[in-house]
């Protein structure tokens, strides 16, 4: 006997519930997933067109030829190139395109991430390479149809639908097609930055062109000049700003899909982060994140628009991304400040004062003073700094200079930095007071010589390794600079407080309690610094107990004797020692009497920024130009901190043992300096040399009451 068992089907579901949606189920995806199968079959490879070939093929020959290519084909690879010549390279295209500040701190800031170690720089590189590929490959391609839709209405209706999903729609969607068709690699992962990085140089570019006056086109074509002239002498000359403007959004899009382009299988330091993040790795997290910040910084700044904004990289990332749909909010920022810029009416500056002169002629003198020390004895017997890293500096009987790595090191050559940067701009001063540049004048060098006595009170205050047999002593160069540095502390005040200054946008006629409040978050941060790490002694013959070590001698003893077999004895001794490397690495905090005690000069120049800082923010006086002198002293004294700190840790670099290292503390410190330099920057920037907005015979009257007899040292 068989049981029959049948099934009953449920009824059609009812409009209302959620069922009834599969019964109308668009197959949108298996719609795609034919065409991906069609375009794959028909286009790609094996086929008798290849499109997809073609399209990859510039991307490839730019990869080949510029960065990563086979060896003996490529035409120049920045991947193999001296990393001095890639930063003397963009030393020389930040200077070419922005200025010399910019270029400077261009290949500074390359030179940083080589100071990481060389996996670091190797992918350094090559996120150059990727990110100028995508770029160039987005500008070859964007500024065209950019001017095509600005000329033609008809092109700009069809493209700007494109623009919107292509910006609409996130890089996870257009990903997975691009792989199947192209694979993984360096040429995939560029398509998708440049998919995702080129609709604002379109846009900005097309509005660059209609924005161009009309009276202007209609008067060079009344002139007889045919459309190409018209576009290329007129419309693209005008439309450059904008153009510029779209350039630099492009390549901050283009970084910040650095992170996608590594899921894709891409290099650089995006796959080093990616690593990072996939094996917990702090270190690694925290060095691959510093290089593509510098990396990031460098790119921004070059590529920026004539007109900056003076925003930071993080402001103008952001400002990126959220402007990404709507990038003609840029343009209208940008035209209002230079519209603003270019009210401010033209005059002549106040020649120098007396006192101004003779505070710049003490700067002179002693900023050649502050030079000159370096050259001369700043340490004699063991290296002052060089011992606590190194150990065949322990036994040092001679003398060493202010920049030799036993000497002063980066001590001595930050102080002659310092010397150079306030004779240039004393120089400058006295020589062409009306043209010299803003930022070399009496703030300059009152930053300089606070930096060059911190740095070197620092030097000489360092205690030394308890384990030395003699006690270095300070050379008569460390004690010149000193008094060099006060001396141009003096002139540079002289003239600081004789200096005619006056805002160019009024400040706040109120006290910034706020700012005041950071400051004291300073000193706080200055006392941790000071009760972290900053030192880290690893070192094979430091970690060993006494008990390990009589056992290795033990072992000695018994080869020598025959007692043992050399090799067995060899063997065990290696065995102990990598034991014995494996043990937590002596640390000195920055307060520690046998540490180096660095941190106690730290938090005393916190304490006096927080002084200096109550001035600044208003609260002794509401008066500009004292406000502005109070935020240089600010300025010079978080550049001492970062100054002593960034000391440090070169030096010890330049010189460091295996295994020794220098510890957080001295991050914690040139943070504390920079918050000081930060909260002062942008009062600093507002301040000018007053000008003379009369006919020249005024000027020439202000200029002949300056040259009376200068007065002397007695007289002020």
């Amino acid at each position: 006997m068989s049981t029959v068992i049948t099934i009953q089907e449920d009824g059609p579901a009812a409009w209302h519930e959620n069922e009834f949606l599969d019964e109308y189920e668009v197959p949108f995806g298996s719609w795609i997933d034919s065409i991906v199968d069609w375009v794959d079959q028909n286009l790609g490879e094996g086929s008798s067109v290849d499109v997809l070939a073609k399209i990859e093929s510039p991307f490839s020959f730019m990869f080949r030829n510029f960065v990563d290519g086979p060896t003996g084909e490529a035409w120049w690879k920045i991947t193999e190139t001296p990393w001095w010549i890639v930063c003397l390279l963009f030393l020389i295209l930040g200077t070419m395109i922005r200025n010399v500040r910019v270029g400077f701190a261009s290949g500074l800031a390359l030179f940083v991430c080589g100071l990481l170690g060389t996996e670091y720089w190797d992918e350094t590189s090559l996120t150059l390479g990727l990110i100028i590929v995508a770029v160039a490959m987005c500008a070859l391609i964007g500024i065209p149809v950019g001017v095509l839709c600005g000329r033609v209405d008809s092109v700009w209706e069809v493209v700007r639908p494109i623009l919107d999903a292509m910006q609409v729609v996130h890089a996870f969607v257009y990903m997975l097609p691009i792989i199947f068709f192209f694979g993984l690699g360096n040429e995939p992962a560029t398509i998708v930055t440049m998919v995702f990085a080129i609709p604002p140089l379109i846009r900005l570019t097309n509005l660059g062109v209609r924005q161009v006056p009309e009276d202007v086109v209609e008067a060079s074509r009344a002139y007889g000049a045919p459309e190409w002239r018209v576009l290329l002498d007129v419309q693209l000359p005008l439309a450059r700003q904008a153009i510029m403007t779209g350039l630099n959004q492009t390549l901050l899009l283009s970084i910040s899909m650095l992170g996608i382009a590594a899921l894709m299988g891409a290099g650089g330091l995006g796959r080093l982060v990616f690593q990072a993040v996939t094996q917990v790795s702090v270190p690694k997290a925290a060095s691959s994140g510093l290089a593509l910040f510098m990396v990031a910084v460098v790119l921004d700044r070059v590529s920026q628009p004539a007109v900056s904004d003076g925003k930071n990289l993080i402001s103008r990332i952001v400002d990126a991304w959220g402007a990404r749909r709507n990038p003609e909010v840029l343009l209208t920022e940008q035209g209002a400040k230079e519209e603003e810029e270019t009210t401010i009416a033209v005059g002549a500056a106040v020649p120098l004062t007396p006192r101004e002169r003779l505070g710049a002629q003490i700067t002179v003198a002693a900023g050649i003073t502050s030079i000159i020390s370096v050259f001369l004895t700043w340490s004699e017997g063991p290296g002052r700094i060089a011992a606590w890293s190194r150990r065949s500096d322990e036994t040092l009987t001679d003398s060493f200079s202010g920049i030799a790595a036993s000497g002063g090191s980066w001590y001595g050559i930050i102080v002659a930095g310092c010397g150079v940067l306030a004779l240039l701009s004393a120089i400058a001063w006295l020589a062409m007071p009306q043209q010299a540049s803003r930022s070399l004048g009496p703030s300059t060098a009152a930053i300089s010589s606070v930096v060059a006595l911190g740095t070197t009170l620092s030097f000489i205050m360092i205690s030394s390794p308890t384990q030395l047999f003699t006690e270095p002593s300070i050379g008569i160069g460390a004690t010149l600079a000193v008094i060099a540095s006060i001396a141009m502390l003096i002139g540079s005040g002289l003239w600081l407080f004789g200096a005619n200054y006056v805002a160019n946008t009024p400040l706040r006629a109120r006290v910034a309690y706020g700012r005041i409040a950071v400051a004291g978050l300073c000193v706080l941060w200055a006392v941790l610094g000071g009760m972290s790490t900053w030192s880290q002694d690893g070192r094979q013959d430091v970690v060993i107990t006494p008990e390990v070590q009589a056992e290795i001698d033990l072992l000695y003893a018994q080869a020598e004797s025959g007692e043992l077999d050399e090799r067995i004895a060899a063997t065990r001794i290696a065995g102990l020692y990598n034991s014995a490397s494996k043990n937590e690495p002596v640390l000195h905090d920055g307060f520690e009497t046998g540490g180096p005690d660095i941190s106690t000069l730290v938090v005393v120049l916190s304490g006096v920024g927080v002084l200096t800082t109550l001035g600044a923010a208003g609260l002794f006086s509401l008066q500009e130009l004292t406000r502005w002198r109070w935020n240089v002293l600010t300025a010079a004294t978080g550049g001492a901190i970062v100054a002593i700190a960034i000391a440090w840790v070169i030096s010890t670099l330049r010189t460091a043992d295996a295994n020794y290292v220098s510890g957080p503390g001295a991050l914690l410190a040139i943070v504390t300096g920079v918050v000081l330099i930060a909260g002062s920057r942008s009062t600093l920037a507002l301040f000018d040399r007053s000008k003379v907005f009369a006919d020249d015979e005024s000027i020439d009257a202000l200029e002949s009451s300056a040259s009376e007899p200068e007065p002397s040292l007695a007289g002020v």
